[in-house]
């Protein structure tokens, strides 16, 4: 953690080294916290041409507007390589900023080391895209329950130790280039290892490689906006600016028509990036840190009970929808998401505390449990399909399609039954948390754990209380307080908890022990 420094740049003549003609060299002051060291300005003037008070030449110096120009950049220099040490070591010396200031930046080996940032940006896209494309020949191996042929294992097995080898190349390479403390860090730079980390997440199977791709696109956006907005394609982390995050969302706004929400996590994505450049000691502390990002709670919807029951009493035409019906009603009595109801095996059912059939499963999106006993509707389901030819070939509990497949026959049902909710895979998880559980008393706490929540605060966006909850609660209130000829009866109440209260304390009976009365003190 850096300490909090005081620093003093004065500009001085150093009468000491006085030429024959008569010039006088100006010098740079440098004092932090009482301790100081001298740099020459590398000009001369006369003495007659200072102008003590403000620190600068007067005009009567034929060089005098060049001279102070140089003057005024030098204290600006030296401030940035100030907070340059600071960011490196904790705490800056006069000696480390004048070193730092005096070594000159080769031009040539910054472009070097530009273009060497640009090959190992490019070589990160490279290993994601390759990624990517390994989890797609796996899915489509495995497209529709077919069982992969053993050379075709083994060759996926190969590509797979290829991209393993690629990964570890590219990571390689990354840290002899995140790792140098005397290479300046930029933004993509910070993006790249943000990137770099969360690929090898994916590969180990810790994180979605869906979400792999999204973040490869938020890269290619962030690259726009540095090309549109400030004509370059990167920026050093210590050139950004708290407005940075500002011209961002209104880039997002204006140029791609973004909702306010996509726009939140493209910034919240930037906020991620930069704590781990913090983390990593690329800079002392997070500009964006105290910028919130606001979100608008979407209005959802999903269908009543009274509708459910009608879609589950009504038989289609077409043999396929009526199964996708029954992969619906699964969901909404499970809570389950289309991944989980996807990959469902019957080592995912077990036998519970209750003796009763539960669903145990773990969520790769949050890494958390989601256990719950199954209804007696999700159980005469799967009795129903645990016979079924696709079910029995893929090892699976129900023949579940893909998802575009799966939300095109949802979106032909709630047509057919003319429902006024747009029927999705993820309405289920809606459903069950209000209409199943939430509205009939199940604390919030308990379905935020069927959900697979780890935070309550995630569940509350899910829940919501109807007007048949609200009438339940006032209900139960009316009878605490009135009685059943409307009657406010506080008094009774307030009598009833006192009495309860004295029971609870054996002693306090007022007949058999008389409360004694103790005169107050007068003072």
């Amino acid at each position: 953690m850096n300490v909090k420094q005081n620093l003093s740049v004065l500009f001085c003549l150093k009468r000491q080294k006085i030429t024959k003609d008569g010039r006088i060299p100006i010098y740079i002051r440098i004092t932090i916290d009482g301790f100081e060291d001298q740099i020459s300005l590398g000009c001369k003037i006369l003495p007659c041409d200072w102008d003590n008070t403000t620190k600068t030449v007067r005009a009567t110096e034929p060089n005098s507007k060049i001279i102070n120009k140089k003057i005024g950049q030098a204290k600006t220099d030296i401030e940035r390589h100030f907070d340059l040490m600071q960011a490196k070591h904790g705490a800056a010396t006069p000696r480390n900023v004048k070193a730092s200031y005096m070594t000159r930046v080769n031009g040539y080996d910054l472009r070097s080391q530009r273009v060497e940032n640009l090959a190992l940006s490019e070589s990160i896209d490279e290993a994601i895209n390759a990624c990517i494309a390994y989890q797609d020949k796996v899915n489509n191996a495995h497209k529709d329950g077919r069982q992969p042929t053993l050379e075709k294992q083994e060759l996926l097995t190969r590509q797979k130790e290829q991209l393993k080898k690629l990964i570890e190349t590219v990571a390689k390479k990354a840290a002899t280039i995140f790792d140098d403390k005397d290479r300046e860090k930029t933004f993509i730079m910070g993006v790249d290892e943000y990137l770099l980390h969360f690929l090898q997440m994916v590969f180990t199977g810790h994180r979605s490689c869906n979400t792999l791709e999204k973040m490869i696109g938020r890269k290619r956006r962030y690259l726009d906006f540095l090309a549109y907005k400030y004509k370059m394609a990167d920026i050093g982390l210590e050139q950004m600016e708290y407005k940075f995050l500002g011209e961002l969302l209104t880039y997002l706004f204006i140029q791609h028509e973004v909702t306010e929400n996509t726009a939140m996590k493209y910034v919240q994505c930037v906020k991620e990036i930069v704590d781990r450049t913090v983390s990593n000691g690329w800079l002392p502390a997070n500009i964006f840190a105290i910028f919130q990002c606001k979100y608008t709670d979407p209005q959802h919807d999903w269908l009543t009970m009274d509708e459910l029951n009608r879609l589950k009493n009504f038989r289609f035409e077409k043999e396929k929808l009526n199964i996708i019906r029954d992969i619906f009603l699964f969901s909404s009595f499970t809570g389950l998401s289309y991944q989980e109801v996807f990959t469902l095996k019957p080592a995912d059912i077990i036998t519970g505390i209750d003796g009763k059939k539960w669903v145990n499963k773990n969520r790769q999106k949050t890494d958390s449990d989601e256990t719950l006993p199954l209804l007696p509707i999700p159980l005469q389901i799967l009795d129903k399909y645990k016979n079924y030819p696709i079910c029995i070939r893929k090892g699976r509990l129900l023949p579940v399609p893909t998802n575009q497949e799966y939300n095109r026959c949802l979106k032909e049902i709630g047509t057919i039954n003319k429902f006024r909710v747009l029927l999705k895979t993820h309405k289920t998880r809606y459903f069950f948390a209000n209409e199943v559980t939430y509205n009939n008393g199940v604390p919030l706490k308990t379905v935020s754990k069927m959900l697979g929540h780890k935070s309550v605060k995630t569940t509350e966006i899910y829940v919501r209380a109807n007007r048949k909850n609200i009438s339940e609660q006032m209900e139960m209130v009316e009878k605490k307080l009135f009685d059943a000829n409307g009657r406010f009866q506080a008094g009774m109440v307030a009598d009833k908890e006192s009495i309860n209260s004295s029971d609870q304390f054996p002693g306090n009976d007022d007949v058999n022990h008389p409360v004694k009365v103790i005169p107050m003190r007068k003072f």
